[in-house]
């Protein structure tokens, strides 16, 4: 019974996010934790404690080849540069700022 309450209120929690939350835990969290404050790899900064401009700075240049990064990484964010607008991008970036 107390599994399924939990699941219920997950499932109930994540339905009710905003879609740049969504996007973060979907695209995001994996590799920089739901707060942000994981050193993807071992080597990177926590995302978390960056500001916005410095967020989407990294997304770009590590999209485009600008900033060096392991091929997954450049093309998880090529991907998001693609298929999102720079609005999301704001959004996404002050979501992950919000995170602190």
């Amino acid at each position: 019974m107390l599994r399924k309450t939990g699941l219920l209120l997950f499932t109930a929690s994540f339905l009710s996010a905003s879609p740049i939350q969504t996007i973060y835990v979907q695209k995001c969290a994996s590799c920089h934790g739901t707060s942000g404050d994981i050193k993807t790899m071992g080597r990177s900064k926590a995302i978390n404690g960056m500001s916005v401009e410095s967020i989407e700075k990294a997304m770009i240049e590590i999209a485009s080849g600008e900033r060096k990064s392991i091929g997954f990484v450049k093309s998880t964010k090529e991907a998001f540069i693609k298929k999102h607008s720079k609005e999301e991008l704001d959004e996404l970036a002050a979501y992950i700022h919000s995170l602190q």
